[in-house]
């Protein structure tokens, strides 16, 4: 079994198209087709199951996968480690983010990118915590920038970079902007922007209205947290986010809610045992001093 069957077989699995994956490979369609045959003969069993002109991932396949992600994530790694004993910091790191993230990532990235200009970066949004950890475990990402969830998992680490609550965001033109705390009666008679159900902000709001005994149905849902802060400057609407995702924003203010706070971690989740590559070591510690210094 050769390094380069392996990361044929990986390509094919996550595209499921022979002919886009060998042009994703740089090779030929046929040369793919061995490949994968010559694998299955050695594993003496069938990776693929070609229906028409579509292909699936048999469980073999699936069981497959996993380790040979695993086995190429570890050489990445030695490659890493290698490179990074002679100061030499190059290769490939692939971030899980969430929408609420993206301006705290921000800064982080081009701070990053300026100290380290050889590691390739790509970045991955993802609407739920859920999808991140998912992420994370089959090693599509190495490392996430998100809300910690309630119960996390044993085999994720977590770094936590600040602690926050949800509050109430309005425009500051908004009437009732100049108060310095609000009750839910008070927000009762405006409109609600929210983020779509099921991401972790959604979820947190839910939670925390049902926890005060109150039914407030959104007007608006959205995908982008960058869009409710631009309706919301527009107009009399409110959202519940986190005072981190105006912090930019000159046109919103966060004001607390009836002295009943939902707390939220802001922090940096990665696969135990990721924190042995290098690159991931400096993303977590450059997101961390480039989180804290904006905060001085």
């Amino acid at each position: 079994m050769e390094l380069t069957q392996i990361k044929y077989f990986l390509k094919l699995a996550d595209i499921l198209h022979f002919t886009e994956a060998a042009k994703a490979l740089f090779v030929t369609q046929s040369a793919l087709s061995i490949s994968i045959k010559q694998l299955e003969e050695e594993l003496n069993c069938r990776l693929f199951e070609r229906i028409g002109k579509k292909v699936f991932l048999t469980e073999s396949g699936e069981i497959f996968r996993e380790y040979a992600l695993q086995a190429t994530s570890s050489i990445d790694d030695g490659i890493q480690s290698i490179n990074a004993n002679s100061n030499i910091y190059r290769g490939k790191l692939t971030i899980g983010v969430t929408f609420s993230m993206m301006e705290i990532l921000n800064p982080c990235i081009m701070k990053y990118t300026e100290k380290f200009p050889d590691v390739k970066l790509t970045i991955i949004m993802f609407t739920t915590v859920e999808e991140i950890i998912h992420g994370l475990q089959n090693n599509k990402i190495d490392v996430a920038v998100t809300y910690k969830p309630k119960r996390l998992r044993s085999s994720v680490s977590s770094l936590e970079l600040a602690s926050t609550y949800l509050a109430a965001i309005l425009s500051k033109k908004h009437p009732l902007a100049g108060k310095k705390i609000l009750t839910l009666d008070e927000l009762s008679g405006y409109s609600f922007i929210t983020l779509l159900k099921g991401t972790h902000t959604r979820s947190i709001t839910e939670h925390f209205f049902m926890k005060n005994k109150v039914n407030i149905v959104p007007q608006i849902e959205v995908n982008d947290t960058n869009l409710i802060l631009s309706l919301i400057s527009s107009g009399d609407w409110y959202s519940m986010l986190t005072p981190i995702s105006i912090e930019k924003n000159s046109k919103c203010v966060a004001i607390p809610v009836e002295n009943k706070k939902e707390i939220l971690s802001v922090c940096l989740l990665w696969m135990k045992g990721k924190n042995r590559n290098p690159l991931c070591k400096t993303f977590t510690n450059e997101m961390f001093a480039s989180f804290n210094s904006t905060r001085k």
